[in-house]
């Protein structure tokens, strides 16, 4: 069993669109899989948003405090990056564009998303 966080837009879920910021989504969805056959789908109001500071830190808090180990993400702050490796949470890159949360989880189930060091999905890298 494993449970993989995805940022979402609005109300989450299965057949919501990927938010391409981390700290600043609406929501968390959290897929439960058993033998890459869902078995429970929970969304979480993304409370970090609203913070003028650390939001990258408190959602890594949010999605590792809903017993996620994985998170698939298109990018993230510094903050957030150190964040969830101190927490240990797996990462894997999205692909760029908009999709919807159970397509890319679908990518994931077959395989095509791999592990991304939290530190290589640092948006403006260069500039951090």
């Amino acid at each position: 069993m494993e449970i993989i966080a995805i940022p979402s837009h609005r109300d989450g879920g299965l057949n919501e669109k990927v938010h391409p910021k981390f700290g600043m989504c609406e929501s968390f969805t959290f897929i439960t899989l058993d033998n890459n056959e869902i078995t429970q789908v929970k969304v979480i109001e993304n409370s970090a948003a609203d913070e003028t500071r650390s939001r990258g830190t408190l959602a890594a808090k949010i999605v590792r405090n809903n017993g996620a180990e994985k998170l698939i993400v298109k990018k993230l702050g510094p903050n957030a990056s150190m964040a969830l490796n101190s927490l240990k949470v797996k990462t894997y890159q999205a692909p760029d564009g908009s999709i919807l949360v159970k397509d890319l989880l679908a990518l994931y189930v077959k395989g095509k998303l791999k592990i991304t060091p939290a530190e290589d999905l640092i948006f403006d890298k260069d500039l951090a």
